[in-house]
């Protein structure tokens, strides 16, 4: 197996070679550039496993370059920065454009090596092939211990016993594709492939009969590829009215033909619990789907407490976040909350509260503000809702969708990888999403 390559990029010669001596005699493979122009020519013709990026020096800076490479999507791999003298502005701007951690110069041996190899394995969990949306990482056990919770694990294990196909039906943000990508890894599947196709992947072509041909082809060509898995349609409900007849019809011709029992592949779907009651009986009745309900968090509102901890040891440990703690009275005004976007809304907020709060401890004044602004939107929108049932359904939802993600990519402060975890896509499919829809993120920034 090759060495993992790191690119380092610091201004100071006696720097780089220090940290290039203890990185090559940790098994690494070590490149140096001590300009931003030489780290550009770097990041150009090499393919680096992280990027260790100084944050001020002469000809540029590296929080310039840091936004530079993001913006052209010349970078994908986790970046470091380092620094003598940062502020917080610097380390929450270094955040927002994506750098993973931060090391404070004089650097420590302990601290640089802990922080590459948390960057480094955080990475890897994640692996995306961007042709078909197969997602192979680290599975986390549903979180939660309350009576609903228990009953849908429960429910959970009785699917996994079984290989017909499954609807998760629920609200945005409540969970359903974790379920359903539970329900795969216990199952007897779960070293198989468990691949999504995205509802925007659909939306994004053109309705022309080549467009559909080319989709159409690249569906069976999944199919083939997760032999033995889980081929799982993310959203289908949110499919445009024409695309989505089109693709039933012919997931109805493959499943007559035999085709999904020939490769030995469980079809899942999710759904919004508001669908309509005659696109839930077709996957019933023309594809022998049983019917998984996936609740609000409303409804097993006990569970916020175990949640919210979770997720401050999940960005903590993954993304290398600063630890804070979450107040009793904290915690009891989020349960409070009426969260109409579910565990994703609580997850945006958790991040949101680790990146920009300074104190140890989350207050129940954080709390309150933060929730106090995810309340403000509806009712400054009101008169946009009101206006969608004036539209066709295709209008409607396409105008639905930019003021959602307008205001959700306010939320992220501009982050496409943020508004990606906010609104549970695929960061490929997001940027798609957004150009179809007019949306420049670096406008909203």
């Amino acid at each position: 197996m090759s060495a993992e390559s790191i690119l380092v990029v610091d201004d100071e010669p006696d720097i780089c070679t220090l940290v290039s001596d203890i990185l090559t005699d940790e098994g690494y493979a070590v490149t140096a550039a001590e300009t931003a122009a030489s780290a550009r020519q770097q990041v150009s013709k090499g393919n680096h496993d992280l990027v260790l990026l100084d944050i001020w020096m002469p000809d540029e800076d590296g929080i310039t370059l840091l936004k530079d490479w993001k913006e052209k999507k010349e970078l994908h791999c986790p970046v470091v920065m380092m620094s003598g003298h940062g502020t917080v502005e610097t380390a929450v701007e270094a955040t927002r454009l994506g750098a993973f951690g931060f090391i404070e110069k004089p650097l420590t041996t302990a601290k640089l090596i802990s922080t590459i190899r948390k960057a480094l394995d955080s990475h890897s969990k994640l692996k995306v092939d961007e042709s078909t949306g197969d997602y192979q990482q680290k599975l986390v056990q549903p979180i939660g211990t309350s009576p609903a919770m228990r009953k849908l694990l429960e429910e959970c294990e009785k699917c996994a016993q079984v290989s017909s196909g499954l609807v998760a039906i629920g609200e945005e943000g409540s969970g359903r594709t974790t379920m359903l990508r539970y329900i795969h890894h216990l199952s007897g599947r779960s070293k198989k492939p468990f691949t999504i196709f995205f509802s925007d992947r659909f939306n994004m072509q053109t309705g022309n009969d080549d467009a559909w041909s080319k989709l159409k082809a690249d569906l069976i060509e999944s199919i083939k590829n997760a032999e033995g898995g889980t081929l799982f349609f993310q959203n289908i409900d949110q499919i445009k009215t024409e695309t989505l007849q089109r693709l039933l019809d012919l997931l109805r011709q493959l499943h007559e033909a035999q085709v999904f029992n020939r490769f030995d592949v469980r079809v899942n779907a999710s759904v919004n619990k508001s669908v309509a009651p005659k696109l839930l009986s077709i996957f019933q009745t023309s594809f022998g789907m049983a019917r998984l309900y996936i609740p609000p968090l409303r409804e097993h509102s006990e569970d916020i407490p175990e949640l919210v901890n979770y997720f401050i040891d999940y960005f903590c440990a993954s993304d290398n976040y600063p630890y804070r703690k979450c107040s009793i009275a904290a915690q009891n005004a989020l349960l409070h909350y009426s969260w109409p976007l579910n565990i994703a809304e609580l997850r945006g907020i958790i991040q949101d509260l680790l990146v920009l709060g300074s104190d140890e401890e989350i207050d129940i004044e954080e709390i309150k503000q933060a929730l106090t602004t995810q309340q403000s939107g509806p009712r400054e929108d009101a008169n946009v809702v009101d206006g969608l049932f004036n539209l066709p359904l295709r209008e409607a939802r396409e105008a639905f969708e930019k003021q959602y993600l307008l205001r959700q990519l306010k939320r992220a402060g501009g982050s496409v990888s943020k508004l990606a975890d906010l609104v549970g896509m695929e960061r490929t499919h997001l940027y798609r999403k957004l150009r179809a829809l007019g949306i420049d993120s670096k406008e909203n920034n």
